[in-house]
């Protein structure tokens, strides 16, 4: 079915009342600017699907191929993604206030320009992903893996890390007074990088590891 037909059956659904799709066979479709507001979506492919400036408020998706998808200034309030593959998907000036993230791949998702006052990720993939200047103060950070990802300004005051991993993250002006990441994976930090962790505790094979990173021998 072209693209089109794929955008006109799905907005025809939706007008008449369905609300919850199953299986849709998406990928590289036009849906951009449309109103799927409290929609449920499970094992649905949207890989490369154009889906921009779309109000997707309480919408629900499960186990969704979304790669490579478009989704830039959308609506996403209380957007919700479990177990869905969301790599190299392009959120900017996205409003996704309250949105939960769990159990789903964001590498390389680009986040620029986002609201996300809220926002929950939990046990996710977040690989060389772009998220800059986002709170997670006195969040629980549960299996989030940040390698490799711009973190530029990001507030970590009193979180809570727990199997997480920073390895290879930039970590620039991020704040970390009061964090716990005894939990987290740091990686190999230079002298300037692991001054920003100042008020952060550590554990003691942490701080030993850090020190011999800064090429101090431990006694």
């Amino acid at each position: 079915m072209p693209a089109d037909q794929h955008t006109t059956s799905l907005a025809d659904r939706f007008a008449e009342g369905q609300r919850s799709f199953k299986g849709l066979q998406l990928a590289g479709s036009d849906l951009a600017r449309l109103d799927l507001s409290a929609c449920e979506f499970t094992d649905c492919n949207l890989a490369g699907a154009d889906l921009s400036a779309s109000t997707l408020t309480d919408t629900s998706w499960v186990s969704c191929r979304m790669a490579s998808a478009r989704l830039g200034s959308i609506d996403g309030v209380d957007i919700r993604f479990h177990n869905c593959d969301l790599s190299n998907t392009d959120w900017t000036r996205s409003r996704l206030n309250a949105s939960k993230f769990s159990q789903s791949k964001l590498t390389g998702a680009n986040f620029a320009d986002c609201t996300l006052i809220g926002a929950d990720f939990q046990q996710c993939r977040l690989v060389s992903a772009f998220l800059p200047a986002i709170s997670f103060r006195r969040k629980p950070l549960s299996h989030l893996d940040f390698s490799d990802a711009e973190l530029r300004g990001c507030d970590f005051r009193e979180a809570i890390f727990d199997g997480c991993s920073l390895r290879g993250a930039s970590l620039r002006s991020c704040r970390f007074e009061g964090a716990d990441l005894r939990g987290c994976d740091l990686g190999p930090l230079k002298l300037n990088e692991a001054s920003i962790l100042k008020g952060a505790v550590i554990s003691k094979s942490q701080a030993t590891d850090l020190l011999r990173n800064l090429g101090l021998q431990v006694m």
